[in-house]
């Protein structure tokens, strides 16, 4: 099966598992990937180089949210049912503590201070982890919490609300709220450029991401993109926007330069999304599958010369009693005379 994009984007293949989806966080300069197995016990971790799974990280049931600190190189899982914050060295990938936190969800690290910020809609929390200590030290309080972002140059975090419809600005040197923003409907991704300071939020019932400029705390902007947008990421030396459109089944690209859609790329019901920088590879988990598509963006790769990008393979992986499917996507301008 192939399919590709006006500019070339190619879908090779795709395998389709029922154990569950999960979140990803990536390391840029060991080149490793961790994928939560919502359904299952464990992390998953894949060799972002060869993408080929390297371990299994036992943390115990439901793990969702996760993100690392890439200086200490530990890791932060959400157990979303059991509240619990499972802290893992990422190394020896054992469990270094579990933290009590009541119904952990999404997490952002700054990597700069080691401090993690983790949602919690249930109780209308953002608490705030202190990873030298591993203990709680401060708590923002914010109506059913969901996205988080925080700028590490800034130190400003940016937390998005979905039923107020809102984004709350707090400053992270003294934990005290900055702002509030109107955004669109529904608001749950959030991503920070920390190179341009600006702030993208994608908007679920509206079909929009709205970029904030992080120096006014203004939207500037309003970019339409598919249908249903859930997460996004950013590339900040490319300064190109990725959102994940879960019913339209795509990939937004966006020029963070010019605020456009460049691209849309084929990818089945996209939810959770993350990017490595370093490699200008983007990973994706489809909803309701255990599943990581791996989009190689090499058309925008600062790093290479070659203007070309496609699925160039795929790779089955055991996590549990799951399976990771992996495809990696080329983008490839095509001449004239080049068909499908």
């Amino acid at each position: 099966m192939q399919s590709a994009t006006a500019s070339g984007s190619v879908l090779v293949d795709k395998i389709e598992q029922s154990d569950g989806w999960g979140v990803i966080a990536v390391d840029p300069y060991t080149f490793k990937v961790y994928v939560t197995n919502f359904k299952s016990t464990t992390v998953t971790v894949i060799d972002g180089t060869t993408n080929k799974p390297l371990s299994v990280i036992e943390v115990g049931s439901s793990p969702y949210g996760i993100g690392i600190n890439t200086e200490t190189k530990i890791l932060f899982v959400a157990r979303e049912h059991n509240d619990t914050l499972a802290i893992v060295d990422s190394v020896t990938n054992e469990i270094i503590k579990n933290l009590e936190l009541p119904d952990p969800y999404d997490i952002a690290v700054n990597s700069k201070t080691n401090k993690a910020y983790v949602t919690s809609d249930v109780t209308h929390t953002v608490f705030v982890v202190d990873g030298n200590e591993n203990e709680i030290v401060t708590t923002f309080q914010v109506d059913k919490p969901c996205g988080v972002a925080v700028n590490e140059k800034t130190n400003m975090i940016y937390v998005t609300s979905e039923t107020t419809n809102k984004v709350h600005v707090f400053d992270g040197s003294d934990n005290n709220l900055v702002t509030i923003l109107d955004v669109g409907k529904s608001p749950r991704g959030v991503v920070v450029n920390p190179n341009t300071n600006m702030v993208y939020v994608t908007n679920q019932l509206s079909g929009t991401v709205d970029v904030i400029d992080g120096y006014k705390n203004e939207i500037i902007d309003t970019i339409t993109v598919g249908n249903t947008p859930r997460r996004i990421v950013v590339n900040p030396d490319t300064n190109t926007i990725y959102v994940s459109n879960q019913i339209s089944n795509s990939l937004s690209v966006i020029d963070g330069e010019t605020n456009e859609v460049i691209d849309s790329i084929p990818v089945e019901q996209p939810y959770e999304l993350m990017i490595n920088p370093k490699t200008n590879k983007v990973y994706t988990t489809y909803f309701g599958h255990q599943m990581l598509s791996i989009v190689n963006d090499i058309e925008r790769d600062q790093n290479t010369l070659d203007d070309s990008s496609t699925i160039i393979g795929m790779l089955g992986a055991g996590a549990i009693a799951a399976i990771i499917a992996f495809f990696v996507i080329q983008k490839k301008k095509l001449k004239p005379e080049q068909k499908f």
